[in-house]
């Protein structure tokens, strides 16, 4: 794909070329990552896990779960939804 020069709006804004978008398969409905790397600005396309995984860690720190206690629950959360998964029809 070639690149391309776009400019900022006065309030900062871009907008993402079309086959660039196409080929990332990024809709009005993606969440972007923003962040500065080196000179570069990265936008990020980022999965709804990240999302999740990103609110899980902020609820875990303001309730002080110590990493320990939240690798506990997690397994503990993987392990049932395995069970929901795969041996409903055994």
């Amino acid at each position: 794909m070639e690149e391309q020069f776009i400019k900022p709006t006065e309030r900062g804004q871009v907008t993402i070329p079309k086959e660039m978008r196409e080929k990332l398969q990024i809709n009005q409905n993606t969440r972007l990552r923003v962040y500065i790397d080196g000179n570069k600005v990265v936008l990020e396309p980022v999965s709804p896990l990240d999302l999740i995984l990103k609110e899980l860690e902020v609820e875990a720190r303001e309730k002080g779960f110590t990493r320990q206690e939240l690798d506990k629950e997690i397994a503990m959360v993987r392990e049932r939804l395995m069970k929901e998964l795969y041996s409903e029809g055994q």
